[in-house]
């Protein structure tokens, strides 16, 4: 199991309990988090599942509408660094889909254009929000739960799941995003699908879908008839989740789904192997009816090591060199940076690489600005700063091995 998930990386959306949203990747075998980004524009609300991945220009996309907005943004975050790279409003429309295609280097979207509620497939600008229609309104009226779309890279399909106001039973609809042309539109035969994900490589799309009894059921659908074939049993009847909260490891065989059991708060984060429709795994994300999960989207291969990342920091007050007590020193959260993901047994202060006097920080909003913030001590002899220096500096690591690095001004005292 270790050699697989070496593999790559499960990312997701979550909001982190503030009502922001919040990029992290979750070991899918373990269900630990560790946050990529800072809690962004809270309060931010985001229909479920409508996110995507660069993979290789390490880039986490997801729409969503801050309170004090009407139209949608979209967010483009570094998923190296946890910066927020832009989040311009979305013209046009709101988006209940989002899918990068890595070799075109495009960004699609399928947005419910204003005043209509239709559907069409547009791209999206993310450094300006502006969409370019790649479809025409398909059909006068589609209902859909967000999220359920997925992409065929190759093929030059996008694929949503809708159910027209005329009818009662969903459609599969194929687009063709070289053309704009509507390729199929079948109906579903069978339950209600609620999460999207294709397998370029084999030529396959999955869905999820709920069986009556409020299970789960990972099938594969036939998008030219609308014909489905079980890959797995049900799943633990009944289960409870946002719609398009799924992801795909293609080349692992492994398709991902987030659920709350009916008798259970936090939810679950379920592996199932493609091949042999087992359940490989379900454990819960601790916290998660608080810090409720958005999306998933999975990059087949790690991250690459980052570099150091600059955090702004605080030395407090003037550094006695003799002195045998402790330097406070403060490491804030800012926009872009979240204090508490840095775990303070890895940090190290001035030129003798102090360690954390007490073994832990202390977590509070020392400047009040509504962010919490990590507050470290370390022995001023183990620091080792030096009469006169005008500066100090640290270093550390996040939870997430993200390295970073801060230096503040400073005043000596007590020198001869």
């Amino acid at each position: 199991m270790i050699a697989i998930l070496l593999l790559g990386t499960l990312f997701g959306l979550r909001n982190p309990g503030d009502g922001g949203r919040q990029v992290i990747t979750i070991d899918p075998a373990t269900a630990a988090i560790a946050p990529v980004s800072a809690s962004v524009d809270p309060p931010n609300g985001t229909p479920s599942g409508v996110v995507a991945l660069d993979a290789g220009g390490g880039r986490f996309f997801f729409a969503g509408t801050p309170a004090a907005d009407t139209d949608m943004r979209i967010y483009s975050v570094d998923t190296t660094t946890g910066a927020v790279l832009s989040s311009p409003t979305i013209a046009g429309g709101s988006v209940l889909g989002l899918e990068y295609d890595e070799v075109e280097d495009v960004l699609y979207a399928l947005q419910t254009p204003v005043a209509t509620g239709s559907k069409r497939i547009v791209t999206l600008n993310t450094a300006t929000g502006v969409p370019t229609a790649v479809s025409g309104n398909l059909a006068a009226a589609i209902g859909m739960p967000s999220g359920a779309t997925t992409l065929d890279p190759s093929g030059n399909r996008f694929f949503f799941v809708g159910t027209q106001d005329a009818e009662t039973t969903q459609r599969i609809y194929s687009v063709d995003t070289s053309t704009g042309a509507l390729l199929a539109s079948p109906t579903i035969i069978g339950d209600v699908i609620t999460g999207l994900e294709y397998d370029d490589a084999a030529g396959i799309l999955y869905g999820l879908r709920t069986p009556p009894d409020g299970g789960k059921q990972v099938v594969a659908l036939d998008p030219a008839t609308g014909g489905t074939t079980n890959v797995s049993a049900n799943l633990a009847p009944s289960l409870g989740m946002a719609s398009g909260v799924t992801g795909l490891d293609a080349a692992g065989d492994r398709f991902f789904f987030v659920a709350t059991p009916n008798s259970e708060t936090d939810s679950r984060i379920y592996t199932v192997d493609t091949n042999t429709g087992a359940l490989v795994s379900n454990p819960t994300i601790a916290g998660s009816a608080f810090q409720f999960m958005q999306g998933l989207a999975f990059s087949p291969s790690a991250p690459p090591p980052p570099g150091a990342i600059t955090v702004t920091i605080d030395v407090k007050g003037g550094i006695n060199p003799r002195s045998r007590g402790v330097i406070p020193v403060v490491i804030f959260s800012t926009p872009t940076f979240d204090a508490t993901t840095v775990d303070p047994l890895s940090v190290q202060f001035g030129p003798g690489n102090a360690a954390e006097a007490h073994g832990t920080g202390h977590i509070s909003d020392v400047d009040g600005d509504g962010d919490l913030d990590l507050m470290l001590h370390f022995r001023t002899q183990d620091a080792a700063i030096p009469c006169g220096a005008t500066s100090a500096s640290l270093t550390g690591m996040t939870f997430s091995a993200q390295a970073i690095e801060g230096s503040d001004t400073i005043t000596t005292t007590g020198c001869p």
